[in-house]
């Protein structure tokens, strides 16, 4: 398939037609000078020759050239080739430049304006380089002019047809990321469905569960350990509900806007021993607030996890134009070998690299670090 790209290159020397058009104008020039028979009188070399060779530079630089730029081009190289072939003897090399006048007329001109330009060029021409022998002769020097400019139509039609199948290209490649994109909707939404009715669902019955079993080990006067422990479970479930009914948000709607201070702080309190310091002012966007929350809860969950009791501080602080969040546990002792492999790093590495942030995680002297360095498009200003 052609584009604009490949008309514009010859397909003879594999070069663009400018370089072409600007190589052919030292080859007439040679012939016009050095081959014998051209005649042209000192008086009418350079009368012609210095606005024939502008007009002919103008056309071979410029690639484009507004319509009144385009006349005047074609003026000059048609002006100059007809005073050099008044200087000379009939139909010589200096007719090259009236039919690349025409040409250039009919190639970025509209076919109404470039036949008002060509018509009487391709008429003068042929006035002046008569006499003429016979009227075959006079037809042939038509016909040559009208076969340059029929050329001219052509390459202009070839180069309309070349942006008319790149414009369609590009809303064919728009048509298809629409498509994507709307794909893309559908799945979140499926998903987003799927997440509501089966995690939503089975966590709602879980908290009703628990919610009868509190009831009934108060009834039967269970040990206060016992209570405490349905009473967690419970807050674990409610906020396993709240983290499906985000999630499902966030999946038919995107990342909304977080209070990531407020919900950092709400994360430390439910986890004891945790200590929480947010910069006053800091802010992030919905996404990058998101991979904030989901790292810090990921390390305190792990922290619960490996090193239940140690006390854990979170820190979110501006770091330059961009932001850092820190959560370090201190159990006393390097994690045993094998810790920090689990399946929760690789998902806090996957969302830290969605949003460009670079993720450091791993052992301390007397304990075990997670960082989360987020770049500077990350924050929104206050």
């Amino acid at each position: 398939m052609s584009t604009r790209s490949d008309v514009d290159r010859s397909p003879l020397f594999g070069v663009p037609r400018r370089l072409v058009s600007l190589i052919w104008l030292p080859i007439v020039l040679a012939l016009l000078f050095l081959t014998p028979g051209q005649g042209v009188a000192p008086a009418w070399l350079w009368a012609g020759l210095v606005p024939a060779v502008g007009g002919w530079l103008l056309f071979a630089l410029r690639r484009e050239l507004s319509p009144p730029a385009t006349v005047l081009t074609s003026v000059f190289l048609a002006g100059g080739g007809i005073v050099l072939l008044a200087g000379s003897d009939g139909w010589t090399t200096s007719a090259a430049f009236p039919m690349m006048a025409v040409f250039v007329a009919a190639m970025r001109l509209p076919y109404r304006a470039a036949l008002l330009v060509d018509v009487p060029l391709i008429a003068v021409t042929t006035i002046v380089v008569g006499p003429y022998g016979s009227v075959w002769d006079v037809l042939l020097v038509v016909a040559a002019l009208t076969a340059m400019v029929l050329f001219g139509f052509g390459r202009r039609d070839a180069r309309r047809r070349a942006e008319e199948h790149e414009k369609a290209l590009v809303a064919d490649a728009r048509a298809r990321e629409e498509h994507a994109r709307a794909e893309a909707i559908a799945d979140r939404a499926r998903v987003a469905r799927d997440v509501h009715d089966v995690l939503a669902h089975s966590l709602s019955a879980l908290a009703v569960q628990l919610q009868g079993a509190r009831l009934m080990a108060l009834r039967d006067g269970a040990a206060p350990d016992t209570v405490a422990q349905i009473e967690r479970a419970q807050r674990l479930a409610s906020d396993g509900i709240t983290e499906a009914r985000r999630a499902v948000r966030a999946l038919r709607e995107g990342p909304g806007p977080v209070d990531v201070a407020g919900e950092l702080r709400e994360l430390g309190r439910a986890h004891p021993g945790a200590t929480v310091d947010v910069d006053e002012g800091l802010r992030l966007g919905a996404r990058e607030g998101e991979t904030v929350l989901r790292t810090a809860q990921e390390a305190l969950s792990n922290a619960r996890k490996h090193a239940p009791g140690a006390p854990v501080t979170v820190s979110l602080r501006q770091d330059g134009d961009g932001a850092e969040l820190e959560v370090v546990d201190v159990a006393g002792a390097p994690p045993p070998p094998g810790d920090g492999a689990g399946s929760g790093l690789t998902g806090m590495a996957e969302r830290a690299a969605l949003v460009g942030a670079e993720l450091e995680t791993g052992p301390t002297p007397d304990g075990w670090r997670v960082r989360l360095l987020l770049p500077a498009h990350g924050r929104i200003a206050p």
